[in-house]
């Protein structure tokens, strides 16, 4: 059984860049200021990849690792600083359109998500 809907693209990087751009410019037609918080732990996101897969690889050199024992490491440490890292994008989001009455205290919105009128 196929669970896939032929409508809806696979996401890429380039979608979700696509995504938060859209969401920005409607946060900035209403509020007529950007959300500063949600870019920057957006573009902060990218950074905490990159340096984290070459502290990984410093790491392992540095240390004399094997491949699997590196792996491991970079499994151990990155992915789970990237889940939390998403939390702190989503609370960041949430907090930008508060601050801006363009959402109320009991609302949640994903990243991807912008309140209706």
């Amino acid at each position: 059984m196929d669970y896939r809907d032929p409508t809806y693209s696979a996401r890429t990087l380039f979608s979700d860049i696509r995504v938060h751009t859209e969401n920005w410019r409607r946060f900035h037609e209403a509020a007529r200021t950007w959300p500063t918080l949600s870019i920057a732990t957006y573009v902060g996101r990218f950074f905490l990849i990159v340096g984290g897969v070459v502290l990984g690889i410093w790491y392992q050199v540095h240390h004399d690792l094997s491949k699997g024992q590196g792996f491991l490491v970079f499994v151990a440490i990155l992915v789970p600083a990237i889940f939390i890292w998403f939390i702190v994008e989503q609370f960041a989001w949430n907090y930008d359109l508060r601050q801006k009455r363009l959402s109320s205290d009991r609302d949640t919105w994903k990243v991807s998500q912008f309140p209706q009128d």
